[in-house]
């Protein structure tokens, strides 16, 4: 089920410009993710998507994070899924050089 919740999310993610989606470099998908967000303010986004709409605004030192490790590419921006309430869909995403995984 994992791997086609996966295959799904990548043809979504296609039609938006996504360039790659999958686990995060190093990252476990069982254990799940979690990051602290390294720069002073960092947006969490609806999509991965430098576009998209910041659904909530987090700051140096929060911890975010998701029960899986996934992340996905646009153009030149690698981003990092975090659970938020402040998503439609309870997934945002988050610059992958905003946060450091811990």
């Amino acid at each position: 089920m994992t791997r086609l919740t996966t295959i799904v999310l990548a043809a979504a993610l296609s039609c938006a410009g996504v360039l790659a989606v999958g686990p995060a470099a190093g990252a476990s998908g069982q254990l799940g993710c979690q990051y602290k967000v390294l720069w002073p303010t960092a947006g969490v986004y609806e999509n991965p998507n430098p576009n998209s709409v910041v659904v909530k605004t987090k700051h140096a030192g929060d911890i975010v994070g998701a029960s899986t490790c996934e992340g996905a590419a646009h153009n030149e921006y690698g981003y990092v899924l975090v659970t938020t309430d402040a998503a439609a869909d309870g997934r945002g995403w988050m610059r992958d050089q905003a946060v450091v995984q811990i």
